[in-house]
């Protein structure tokens, strides 16, 4: 994956594979697909969700990929939908889950009603869009009730990457406007995503950078080798050790992503 620097947006752009509903097809095909559905009924998005709303609330997780968070949600006494642009997962979703209430639909033109949610799960998909996130934020803004909490996640400029930004140690993004050829995703700037929500009436309530790991082996080149290994690693032990050892890295600073939880007013 090439990267390259905005010095305009400051951001960084990734470019190698588009993020179309077809790679996504592809991304999400599984062995087992019922499975990878229902392997996280306890999920973090899930007890996540009950420090904020009461169980019962309406939740939508915009971009649901395999569906495994509304199948969390709803375990846990909410009443969850998941809409997704990619056809074939989405049919399999019904297929496999048809107890899920799964909305093939785009995150950019939402098949629901003005103020129709208490809480919406946007988990990595602002980023994937080459002319940026604003119909996305509004059609949030529109389906969120008064009150109601949006919890968002992307891939950040982490203080990391801001200082190897600042040294000149990304090549330069110096093709205008255009779309490039397999353009996947930027790595936003926390600072305007924050400015952006905020101008449509969303108050930060929290806000911490995760996958600390993954930022620092994407960054410091001489541990890129030994850290991919581990962090590819689906071994119980790896496992265990990662979700230990990742808090400690100060995420904040070197975080792959940033979550951020708002409220709307």
């Amino acid at each position: 994956m090439q990267r390259y620097y905005d010095q305009f947006n400051q951001q960084l752009i990734y470019i190698g594979r588009a993020a179309t509903e077809h790679f996504w097809d592809a991304q999400w095909q599984s062995t087992d697909f019922r499975k990878a559905i229902t392997k996280t009924p306890n999920s973090w998005i899930a007890r996540t969700t009950k420090k904020y709303l009461p169980l019962g609330s309406h939740i939508l997780e915009g971009g649901c990929g395999q569906g495994n968070h509304v199948y969390a949600l709803q375990q846990q006494g909410f009443k969850a939908v998941g809409p997704d642009y990619a056809p074939l997962t989405v049919e399999k979703l019904w297929q496999y889950a048809p107890e899920l209430t799964i909305k093939l639909g785009d995150v950019r033109e939402l098949p629901f009603p003005d103020n129709s949610f208490d809480g919406y799960w946007s988990l990595g998909v602002i980023e994937h869009f080459w002319d940026g996130y604003d119909t996305i934020a509004n059609e949030i803004r529109r389906v969120i009730k008064p009150g109601g909490y949006l919890f968002l996640t992307f891939p950040c400029m982490s203080f990391l990457r801001i200082k190897k930004a600042q040294r000149g140690l990304y090549p330069y993004w110096e093709n205008g406007l255009l779309e490039p050829d397999g353009f996947y995703q930027f790595a936003l700037n926390p600072a305007s995503v924050n400015r952006a929500f905020s101008n449509l009436d969303f108050h930060l309530i929290q806000e911490k950078g995760f996958a600390s790991i993954k930022g620092i082996k994407d960054e410091v080149t001489y541990l890129e080798k030994q850290l991919q290994i581990f962090y590819d690693s689906r071994a119980f032990t790896a496992r265990v050790i990662k979700r230990v050892i990742d808090p400690l890295l100060l995420p904040y600073l070197f975080g792959h992503s940033r979550f951020m939880i708002l409220k709307k007013k």
